[in-house]
């Protein structure tokens, strides 16, 4: 039997000094909790921090999660830039000789 999925929401924007616990990644950046603790190691995500030092779970802080969004935005107008500063490629030579019909 599969685990059920639960739906997770946040209410409300991101707020730079609340705390916000790696459960709400879904939510946050819309990874499953596999994805995250992958992305986590890979340096793709922020660290998150233990909420206590015995707890065995872990928060972001809201300024981490804005931070990481205005990365993110930045490096999705560079990519944008990139596409609408390339130059058309030039059709195939197969394609230049036939005629239209």
């Amino acid at each position: 039997m599969t685990r059920r999925k639960l739906e997770v929401e946040l209410n409300g924007d991101i707020q730079p000094d609340r705390i916000y616990r790696t459960t709400l990644s879904p939510a946050i950046f819309g990874y499953g909790p596999q994805a995250t603790r992958d992305k986590i190691r890979n340096g793709d995500l922020p660290t998150p921090f233990p909420l206590s030092p015995t707890s065995r779970f872990e928060a972001w802080t809201g300024r981490q999660i804005i931070e990481h969004r205005a990365q993110m935005q930045a490096l999705a107008a560079e990519k944008a830039k990139a596409i609408a500063d390339r130059r058309p490629r030039p059709r195939p030579l197969a394609l230049r000789k036939m005629q239209p019909v």
